[in-house]
């Protein structure tokens, strides 16, 4: 049992607490409050730790990253989004195993020192869900799957009935494994059908790509454009659905409460149909931005009653694992106060996740916590924490970082890792990746038309 205190709480759940403290004890929070009497009742079993002048607030929660390709980190900058997806998948299918799991693994790490407690991560490789399960972290693994011809979707769901044989062995109460039918360009309508019948008779989560870019929804609305063209190419039937990206992927979702990861090109009859079916978005704003997808419709989706949680997205779209600088450009375009953009890195994402517990302090909590300290104008500003974090912290702002009241990241280190060997790991991985990425541009491979 271990009394963490601090200059303020942040119980995001409700208002600060000056002079706080939060009480962990099993991995979970057991009491949270005040200096006072309860301290007077403490119980003599518990060991303390005076954090001084931080804010502790809940372990973070990123609702949608790609840790598998964090050795592709600033390799793809190309505009649009169809030679910057195509590049990845180019690359992807060059790279080794050992290179995923070096990756994967340092995502992790990389995520505990950006305060990062619970990952929604989507991938093909697997060693995401490995890397989690290993080094602690807590959060959902979607296992992709791919096959945009119809007449591949059989031999796709035995491919991925094999896989997720596999990985439901690392399931636990930290972790468990999802699906995810990657986007509407990339798997049948066959396909879809089959993994969400797949979900709901497994009670699985599951998420999908969707909504992200123009040209998807000119390709699921109309059947035209460069995915269509692709797909053309490789002699595959391409329908004309005439109905937007997100009620296609509801069609074969529904039921399943789905993760809609992206719905930057949706309206409000998406929305309410999100809301009504009960399920959940992932909004990336850096990513979104950077690949010049657009600007997704925060204040709509919260007017519709949808659950929306905040992600990173991969690394190789906005370069950092930074979800206090996706909740400021949330909260540029959407104008919520303090709390409500930090809530939006917790416990909204933990509630889009689905994952019970987490994103918030408050008794029956997980015990994740992390301890922030505001750079510049937060350090003046320490009257108003809330205001101080959301206005002035980023992913350096993390001194400690604990899962169910363990420590995973403290001093600039990983407690129990050897984390020396894993980053000289993930060097070696990011070296793999930049030279396939130049022996492709060498070989022409990557001048595909914009």
């Amino acid at each position: 049992m271990i009394r963490y205190r601090a200059a303020w709480v942040l119980p995001i759940v409700e208002p600060p607490i000056r002079d706080g403290w939060v009480v962990v004890d099993g991995g979970r929070i057991v009491a949270v409050g005040r200096p006072g009497p309860a301290d007077a009742r403490a119980d003599s079993r518990e060991s303390e730790v005076d954090l001084g002048l931080v804010a502790l607030m809940p372990g973070l929660v990123n609702a949608h990253t790609h840790l598998e390709l964090m050795a592709l980190r600033g390799l793809m900058q190309d505009r649009p989004f169809t030679r910057w997806i195509t590049q990845i998948r180019r690359i992807k299918e060059r790279l080794a195993a050992d290179v995923y799991r070096a990756a994967s693994r340092w995502g992790v790490l990389e995520s505990f020192a950006a305060g990062i407690t619970t990952i929604g991560d989507t991938g093909s490789s697997g060693e995401p869900a490995r890397a989690m399960a290993d080094l602690g972290a807590r959060g959902v693994a979607f296992h992709e799957v791919f096959g945009p011809d119809p007449a591949q979707a059989d031999g796709a769901m035995e491919e991925l009935r094999r896989a997720l044989k596999d990985l439901d062995r690392l399931a636990s109460d930290r972790v468990s494994i999802g699906v995810s039918p990657h986007a509407p360009y990339t798997v049948s309508e066959p396909l879809l059908h089959a993994v969400g019948a797949l979900a709901r008779e497994d009670v699985r989560k599951v998420a999908i790509h969707v909504a992200e870019s123009r040209e998807e929804r000119d390709f699921v609305l109309e059947g035209r454009g460069r995915f269509a063209e692709h797909l053309r190419g490789r002699g595959i039937h391409v329908p004309i659905h005439g109905i937007s990206p997100v009620q296609w992927a509801m069609r074969g979702l529904g039921g399943a409460q789905p993760l809609l990861i992206h719905c930057v090109h949706a309206d409000a009859e998406d929305f309410r149909g999100i809301a009504r079916a009960l399920a959940t978005v992932a909004h990336c704003p850096c990513s979104n931005a950077a690949l010049d997808n657009g600007h997704a419709n925060l204040v709509l989706m919260h007017e519709c009653g949808v659950k929306v949680g905040l992600g990173t997205d991969s690394v190789a779209a906005g370069n950092a694992l930074d979800l206090f600088a996706e909740a400021r450009l949330a909260g540029m375009t959407s104008q919520m106060d303090p709390r409500r953009q930090l809530r939006l890195i917790t416990a909204d994402s933990a509630d889009a996740l689905g994952v019970v517990g987490a994103g918030r302090i408050e008794p029956g909590a997980w015990g994740d916590l992390i301890a922030v300290v505001p750079k510049g104008r937060g350090f003046a500003a320490f009257s108003d924490p809330e205001g101080a974090v959301a206005g002035g912290a980023d992913a350096s702002s993390v001194r400690a970082t604990w899962i169910a009241g363990r420590a995973v990241y403290e001093g600039r280190a990983w407690p129990g890792v050897d984390w020396q060997t894993e980053r000289e790991a993930f060097a070696r991985a990011a070296d793999a990746a930049s030279t396939e990425r130049a022996v492709l541009a060498a070989e022409g491979v990557l001048r595909i038309s914009s």
